[in-house]
């Protein structure tokens, strides 16, 4: 048995034991169309029952090199002791078809660009994140000392702070600038949901400039009365470095700083949450009806994880399989109601077995 996991612009192929017995460069969306297929393979092989010493290699010709790449190393044996995976039965010619029209379908999904994604991200996060300082104290000199700490965006989406004089990254800033900040998704759970990396320096923000900082904390921390301690001073992400984007498994990305700088929050993002869970709790049939129509993909249960203003992202489950897939809308959304209009249509197209177009 193994899994796949990425690191970095990386994706490294585990055994059940937890050792690396392959690896592949940076992920594309096409190669995450290719693992979600493999996972699809999987599945069906555990379904069809084990037939001998036939192995998934005749189905792998139907996946591009990469995917077969990756699960070529998932069943060799790496030198830190794991076990080879052995024999898996054959798929069929229908199953192939399906996963064939699935690749094809993910690889033009309209989704967000990677700046608009992360630049999302830090805009409609909890507002609380991980900070990374290098410490201050003699005895951990040249490590990093982290924390969790609050933030609020500010118009170019570069996060503001507001630290207490006795917290050591309050020091550790004042002594080096040099920082980075870790912010996920709301509702982060895993490794399969996105998170997002800003490297770079952390100031003190100049008395002429701390009113408008309060007033933006203030926005997204709303009961936050204690940033007018005397003990408290504003601080700000001055000098953007780097950006490292995680959007989920197999999605990583290096985003300049002129391009998250550049980039604008997606508006649907705004209120995602509510418009999934709606969906999720009273409408998952249309859901998963929405899938097979557009997708090409049947599955027995599916919950949105997010909507934007090209479509949804939506966790599926495929028997025993678990992954994530991109269901776009037929043309942009701008509004609330363009979300809703757009989801009724699809839904009743859905239900009618209408072209797809």
């Amino acid at each position: 048995r193994t899994r796949t996991r990425m690191k970095a612009s990386c994706t490294y192929v585990e055994n059940s034991r937890g050792h690396t017995v392959g690896r592949a460069g940076r992920m594309t969306p096409a190669i995450y169309v290719h693992l979600a297929a493999a996972a699809i393979v999987a599945h069906a092989a555990r379904r069809a029952g084990p037939i001998g010493a036939r192995t998934l290699a005749s189905s792998a010709t139907r996946l591009p090199r990469s995917a077969a790449q990756l699960r070529a190393a998932a069943d060799s044996t790496d030198s830190g002791g794991g076990h080879s995976v052995g024999a898996q039965p054959e798929v069929s010619a229908e199953e192939k078809a399906a996963q064939q029209r699935f690749m094809e379908h993910q690889k033009t999904a309209a989704r967000l660009s990677a700046a608009v994604e992360a630049r999302s991200l830090v805009q409609y996060s909890t507002g609380y994140a991980v900070i990374s300082t290098l410490a201050s104290q003699p005895q951990l000199a040249g490590y990093p000392g982290g924390g969790v700490v609050g933030f609020a965006p500010n118009g170019e989406g570069l996060p503001l702070f507001f630290f207490s004089t006795m917290s050591g990254h309050t020091q550790d800033l004042l002594k080096s600038p040099k920082a980075s900040l870790t912010v996920t998704a709301s509702g982060f759970a895993g490794a399969a949901d996105a998170r997002v990396n800003l490297v770079g320096d952390i100031e003190r923000v100049p008395d002429e400039h701390v009113q408008a900082a309060r007033e933006a904390y203030l926005a997204t921390h709303k009961d936050a009365f204690w940033i007018d301690f005397g003990d408290f001073s504003a601080f700000q992400m001055t000098s953007l470095k780097g950006v490292r984007f995680v959007g989920g498994f197999a999605r990583a990305a290096d985003i300049t700083p002129d391009e998250f700088l550049g980039a604008k929050p997606d508006p649907i993002l705004a209120f995602s949450a509510p418009i999934a869970g709606h969906m999720n709790d009273d409408h998952s049939d249309s859901t998963v009806a929405m899938i097979g129509h557009y997708v090409g993909l049947d599955v027995e249960g599916a919950q949105i994880t997010s909507v934007d203003s090209l479509g949804m992202t939506v966790k599926v489950q495929r028997g025993s399989s678990s992954f994530k897939l991109r269901l776009p809308f037929p043309r942009p959304a701008e509004s609330r109601k363009d979300v809703k209009d757009l989801i009724v249509e699809m839904t009743r197209a859905s239900a009618a077995g209408a072209p797809s177009g």
